[in-house]
């Protein structure tokens, strides 16, 4: 081999638009596999929508570059590197086509598809088997070259192979930025100062069977909100049959309301938690099941009554009891 038939790969490895479609790549590829792989987390929700941008932007140079690499060596000898480059190159459409469409379905529709979901999931991992190989005989077939212009090669690839690694770090930091500036609701998971432990302070619910998976308060609105569930173009059809709902009554209902009256004013207005873990459940575990106060209809207990996070809360019931259940507090995002 001459330094005629080194120089179009030296040059090939120099191309700006190689370093774009590299470092985008190998970002799309791990923030992939974190979704993927890893738990649900703040970092993984801000990788979901940097994947999703990025992802959109890079359809456009990574077209061009693969039609001007296929034009390139299409008329070449097939070989196993060229094949899995033929390989790589059909993942990758079935990538870009099927990040579009679930982009758009994100956007426009409900739920995303179950089946361009999988072919996304699929797709990525035949890219990674099939690039993986490519690239890594590529330079393995560098580092053995002795012909001329062989170290100006390595040199190349070495050059891309750390301005693809500069890239990535970059959009890996600005993933951590992006984390580190959310700032989740506080809440404030602390009974009242003048909270009542009649029962003892090791029952802080009681006379109610129901208690929380820490024991302790949660905050209000980590239980309320149910709202949410129905603006957000996921559960609208059930958050409005919930409104008009008696899960959505059970606390602001006028019979019970009375009922509940009549029994705190001749046992104390405590024993009426005992009312709260079936009507009144938010309330009752942020411990301002009060019921002689001036302002019970601002609570988020009296609006929401059963609110959705709080059926979906729970962990753990048992049949000895009414309402003997454990909730766990439901994590934001």
């Amino acid at each position: 081999m001459n330094r005629s038939d080194v120089q179009p790969k030296i040059s090939a490895w120099q191309e700006r638009l190689l370093l774009c479609v590299s470092g985008l790549l190998v970002f799309e590829t791990l923030t992939g596999l974190s979704m993927y792989l890893l738990p649900f987390s703040v970092p993984n929700q801000v990788a979901v929508l940097l994947h999703t941008l990025i992802g959109l932007v890079f359809v456009v140079p990574y077209a061009w570059y693969q039609f001007r690499h296929w034009r390139l060596y299409r008329e070449r000898q097939m070989t196993h590197i060229k094949l899995t480059g033929y390989f790589s190159m059909v993942a990758a459409i079935a990538l870009a086509v099927s990040g579009v469409v679930l982009s758009v379905q994100a956007l426009v529709a409900s739920k995303i598809s179950r089946g361009w979901d999988l072919v996304h999931v699929v797709a990525t991992f035949a890219l990674i088997a099939s690039v993986l190989p490519h690239v890594l005989m590529l330079v393995y077939y560098a580092l053995r070259g002795r012909a001329e212009g062989a170290r100006e090669l390595r040199l190349a690839q070495r050059r891309l192979g750390m301005r693809t690694l500069y890239m990535t770090v970059t959009l890996g930091a600005l993933v951590a930025l992006g984390a580190v500036a959310y700032r989740p609701t506080r809440l404030v998971n602390r009974l009242p100062d003048d909270y009542s432990f009649l029962y003892g302070p090791n029952r802080p619910f009681a006379p109610s069977l129901a208690s929380t998976a820490s024991g302790g308060a949660y905050d209000a609105r980590s239980l309320a909100g149910s709202a949410g569930c129905g603006t957000g173009g996921c559960h609208e059809r059930i958050y409005h049959e919930w409104e008009v709902s008696a899960h959505r009554y059970s606390a602001m209902d006028a019979g019970f309301q009375k009922v509940q009256s009549v029994m705190g004013e001749q046992n104390g207005p405590e024993s009426t938690r005992y009312c709260g873990g079936c009507h009144d459940p938010i309330s009752l575990f942020s411990g301002t099941k009060n019921i002689f106060v001036e302002n019970l209809t601002g609570l988020h207990g009296y609006k929401e009554g059963v609110s959705c996070l709080a059926c979906h809360a729970i962990q753990k019931t048992d049949i000895q009891g009414n309402a003997n259940y454990t909730v766990r507090q439901p994590r934001e995002y």
